[in-house]
């Protein structure tokens, strides 16, 4: 078996002499910055454990314990953990700590977006980012193909093998290194790509920006199409005019969207974007318009660069202020699946992808 060259610490851990864990062939040490969803509840080790394992010449990564109760939380504790960890940089990703038994009753898919909902706000912050499990949740609460294809994955599994493949495997809670006073987390990275990967990070020196696909609309009102709109660079609509055709397309991926007639049903979906084509160029039936639903499909080659991104969208009724935002058709954590309420027409729409 490979021979332990990291360990992970917490506030648990106090005192530590990181020369001695260093000569004890110790070669990277990822550190717990916080928890949840406050930057209040930032570790009170952290500090000094990063200050003192970077003069001893240890690369470091971090890690941040969840507790998350849906996607909106997870984007919650992605902020506060880029708020304690300002500054530092890192040769390690910035995992996200899943394994709070209060979580799983989520399911598998939500508790996957919520670990893709963290990382990638964590690189959007400049860190690269991972996932840390145990072999339970990798089975049976996460996806871990599709994690895996798009973070680096930290298993932990206390036995004499890792059962699956990863960058990183805890394999043991009761290590005893030289420099630590009792027991601590002793872990065998296998991939050293995660550290030419995750080069040390200065989230002050942004990172050139990644360009994100753009979302056109246009919609009927008043008897005529109005002007197209990309982006929020305005809205689609005339206000006090009801709505009753929509079109919409992107300049990469795909979109699908449909409209429900007030006092009505739900049209069929379409995908084209041509105001002479009434079967698939729009949504719509020159009647009033109450709701709409729009649905993103990200590109492969987009998803390494972006990650999964999604419709966001908002209406707004006859003379009245924009409903909240809704994400594709998703309908946990608040969101309806759609934008609007039926029996009410609607004069705005607003679409980006995010």
């Amino acid at each position: 078996m490979s021979k332990v060259n990291c360990i992970d610490i917490s506030t648990f851990q106090k005192n530590i002499d990181f020369k001695k864990v260093k000569s004890a062939g110790i070669k990277a040490v990822i550190i717990r910055a916080g928890y949840g969803r406050e930057s209040s509840q930032k570790d009170n080790e952290f500090e000094t454990h990063y200050k003192n394992a970077k003069a001893a010449g240890l690369k470091v990564g971090a890690y941040w314990y969840s507790y998350a109760d849906g996607v909106a939380d997870a984007k919650k504790e992605a902020s506060a953990c880029l708020e304690c960890i300002k500054g530092k940089k890192f040769d390690l990703p910035v995992y996200y700590d899943l394994e709070d038994g209060s979580m799983t009753s989520l399911g598998k898919s939500t508790l996957t977006s919520i670990a893709k909902t963290f990382c990638e706000e964590i690189k959007k912050g400049g860190y690269n980012s991972g996932v840390y499990a145990n072999l339970n949740w990798f089975n049976n609460y996460l996806d871990y193909n599709a994690l895996k294809k798009l973070y680096s994955v930290w298993l932990a599994q206390y036995n004499a093998t890792n059962d699956k493949d990863c960058d990183i495997w805890q394999n043991s809670s009761t290590g005893k290194i030289s420099g630590v006073n009792g027991s601590v987390d002793t872990n065998i990275i296998y991939n050293e790509k995660i550290f030419d990967e995750s080069k040390p990070s200065n989230p002050s020196v942004p990172s050139p920006a990644i360009s994100k696909p753009d979302v056109f609309y246009k919609v009927k009102a008043d008897g005529k199409w109005l002007p197209e709109v990309k982006n929020l660079n305005d809205f689609a609509g005339i206000a006090s005019k009801t709505i009753t055709d929509i079109a919409v397309k992107v300049s990469k991926g795909s979109v699908k969207y449909r409209v429900h007639i007030n006092g009505g049903g739900w049209l069929p979906y379409v995908t084209g974007y041509n105001e002479k084509d009434p079967v698939n160029g729009y949504a719509g039936n020159v009647k009033a318009i109450d709701a709409v639903e729009i649905y993103y499909s990200t590109p492969s080659d987009l998803v390494k660069s972006t990650g999964y991104l999604k419709a966001k969208y908002r209406v707004s009724p006859l003379n009245g202020e924009y409903y909240s935002y809704q994400y594709d058709n998703e309908k946990l954590n608040g969101q309806d699946g759609y934008a609007g309420t039926f029996g009410k027409s609607i004069d705005k729409l607003q679409i980006i992808l995010e």
